[in-house]
C-alpha cells in the first residue's frame, strides 16, 4: 500500500507543476510589449510599463538620454533617461517607467515616450513573435 501511494504522488506533483508552469506563461503573455503601446498608446498614458528589446539609437541631449528601444517584431519606441546610462546600441534591455503622451527634451517636443525609472541589461526573448 504504501508503494502504491508513493507511485501516486508522481503524477499529481507533475500536474500540480504543469498547471503552475501554465499560469506563469500566461502571465506573461500578458504584459505590455512595445507593439501594444503602437498600437493603442491612449490606454496605456501615464501608466507604468514595462517593456523588454534592444537599443536601436541612442543619443545624449543635454543631462538626459534619448534611446530608441526596438521589440522582437520591429515595433518601437522611444525611452527618455535622466543622466547617462550603462548600455550601447544592440543591447538588449529592460525598461520600466511611465509612458507619457509627450514629453520635453531640449526646446522640443517628443511623443510617445517612455520616462525611464529602471533600465537594466537583459537577453533576447527565449520564444519571439510568440503573439
Amino acid at each position: 500500500m504504501v508503494a502504491a501511494r508513493r507511485h501516486m504522488r508522481l503524477p499529481r506533483r507533475l500536474i500540480e507543476r504543469g498547471a503552475v508552469l501554465l499560469v506563469a506563461v500566461a502571465l506573461a503573455a500578458c504584459s505590455t510589449t512595445i507593439r501594444d503601446l503602437n498600437l493603442r498608446p491612449e490606454k496605456h498614458y501615464q501608466q507604468k510599463v514595462t517593456v523588454v528589446g534592444y537599443i536601436t539609437r541612442m543619443q545624449s541631449v543635454g543631462g538626459e538620454t534619448l534611446m530608441e528601444l526596438t521589440g522582437d517584431r520591429d515595433s518601437r519606441v522611444l525611452i527618455r533617461a535622466p543622466g547617462r546610462v550603462d548600455v550601447h546600441v544592440g543591447d538588449w534591455v529592460k525598461v520600466t517607467g511611465v509612458f507619457v503622451p509627450d514629453a520635453r527634451v531640449a526646446e522640443t517636443n517628443i511623443y510617445d515616450v517612455v520616462t525611464a525609472e529602471e533600465i537594466s541589461k537583459t537577453g533576447a526573448p527565449w520564444l519571439p513573435d510568440i503573439r
